[in-house]
């Protein structure tokens, strides 16, 4: 047995010491020679049942916390019972909650919105004040009173609680809806106000089941007589819609008579305005054409007269300048013939008559009468010698 427990693995501690070698002693001391072998095993099932201890405790430690907790979910409430006392008196938020096994049991209710629905073939039948039967779709948004579901529980209505809201709201909206006549159950204003009427008193009736309808929480969808009736119905508005019509055709006739008579004293008035505006124009198109009469009448008169004074400065200029011409060209010659009676003048005509002297082969003919003109003249020899 001591070798089973020296050879023990207990998480990698050291071995125990080795005993001390016994003494031997005669006589009794002999049985007692043993002990020394057992006492070494003490401290390594102390360690174990440490280790067990340990483990225990770790398991417990990881285990209680869900074996003793209850989870309570976001769109929940939570009710806990108690073996011992009961339900108690408060409403559970989300999160974690103390629930130990065997002793406590926990409900669990919707926080969120609640619907009572009656639709389909289960749409709220009821009688106008003229006894005609309407088929309302209804919808009825409820939700349990803040910090009071533990008393829904305690009163016994946990399980039931939406079958009692739906019996309470069906039996007070068709009381409470007989109200509307036949006109006022189809104007939707007239619906929905009677709907926000029934809020209140429907509250007050559903308060024993800790319920409470929210804002606006009653909800008129749609409505629909019996076949018949909505024949009736539908008839009567197509007469009334056909008579809406006719009387728009007829305000749409004065209206189109109207207009018309308004055309017409628009396109007077634009004609008589167009008539004035064209003698306007035209009275300051003959103005503007009797100015520019006048302005090219002027204008001619100031062309004839400057044409005139220029023509005649011209011809003026014109006799002043042949005359100084004549002068000039009678100067010229006054002063050649001076020029070429002086002496020197002598010589320079005699050098040019003898330049210009050629005579070539020339045909006299006496008997011709032109002779003495062509070559005994003056002028003639003047030609051969001088070149004029």
């Amino acid at each position: 047995m001591s070798s089973e427990v020296d050879g023990d693995p207990t998480e990698g501690a050291a071995p125990p010491p080795p005993p001390p070698p016994p003494r031997r002693k005669p006589g009794p001391e002999a049985a007692t020679a043993q002990e020394p072998d057992t006492q070494p095993a003490a401290p390594g099932w102390k360690r174990w049942i440490n280790l067990q201890t340990l483990s225990l405790l770790t398991i417990c430690a990881w285990v209680a916390p869900s074996m003793c907790s209850t989870y309570i979910e976001p769109d929940e409430i939570g009710v806990r019972r108690s073996l011992s006392s009961g339900i108690e008196d408060d409403d559970f938020e989300q999160g974690h909650h103390i629930g130990l096994p065997l002793l406590h049991s926990w409900y669990r209710l919707k926080r969120s919105l609640h619907y009572v629905e009656f639709t389909g073939t289960n749409t709220l039948d009821l009688r106008t004040r003229e006894n005609n039967v309407v088929h309302v779709d209804i919808a009825v948004i409820y939700q349990i009173v803040p910090g009071e579901a533990h008393l829904i529980v305690r009163e016994g209505f946990a399980d039931s609680y939406h079958s009692k809201v739906q019996a309470v709201s069906e039996g007070f909206l068709r009381e409470h809806l007989a109200q509307l006549s036949n006109e006022t159950v189809q104007i939707p204003a007239e619906r929905e106000k009677v709907a926000k009427s029934a809020i209140k008193p429907l509250n007050k009736q559903l308060r024993q089941y800790h319920i409470r309808v929210v804002e606006s929480g009653v909800v008129i969808r749609a409505i629909q007589f019996d076949p018949p009736y909505e024949a009736q119905l539908q008839a009567k508005q197509l007469f009334a819609v056909q008579a809406e019509l006719d009387t728009a055709k007829q305000q749409e006739s004065k209206a189109k008579q109207e207009t018309d008579t308004v055309q017409k004293g628009i396109d007077k008035d634009v004609a008589l305005e167009r008539e004035t505006w064209n003698k306007q124009i035209e009275e300051k198109r003959k103005e503007i054409e009797i100015t520019i009469a006048e302005v090219k009448a002027k204008a001619v008169e100031f062309d004839k007269t400057r044409r005139s004074e220029a023509d005649a400065e011209y011809e003026k200029l014109l006799a002043q300048g042949e005359r100084a011409e004549a002068e000039a060209e009678a100067l010229g010659k006054k002063l050649e013939a001076d020029a070429l009676a002086s002496r020197a003048g002598k010589t320079f005509s005699a050098i040019e008559a003898t330049r210009n002297f050629k005579l070539g082969a020339i045909e006299l003919n006496s008997s011709d009468p032109r002779f003495l003109h062509e070559f005994g003249s003056m002028s003639a020899w003047r030609r051969f010698f001088l070149g004029e």
